[in-house]
């Protein structure tokens, strides 16, 4: 897990830059794009003061869907929640 800073940008933002650093941001981010690779679900927790609800989401865009084999899914929340471990 990286611990380096990063800075998002919109792409209307993204055009007003330099071309040389729009060239080497956008390089940056197909470079983090094909590392990531699509997006499976989405796995919240939302806290509270009393309690925590966490869920599994599917976006439209996602590869997961609700009816996707359980144990697929299952691995999805595990490597959630390793990352969120490593989280500080």
């Amino acid at each position: 897990m990286s611990t380096g800073h990063w800075v998002g940008y919109t792409p209307r933002l993204i055009d007003t830059l330099p071309d040389d650093e729009r060239q080497e941001l956008e390089r940056r981010m197909r470079a983090r794009r094909e590392k990531r690779g699509d997006l499976l679900a989405v796995v919240e927790v939302r806290v509270y003061e009393g309690e925590a609800h966490p869920q599994v989401s599917f976006p439209e865009h996602g590869l997961l869907r609700p009816d996707s084999d359980l144990s697929v899914i299952s691995q999805v929340v595990a490597r959630a929640r390793d990352a969120l471990g490593n989280w500080h």
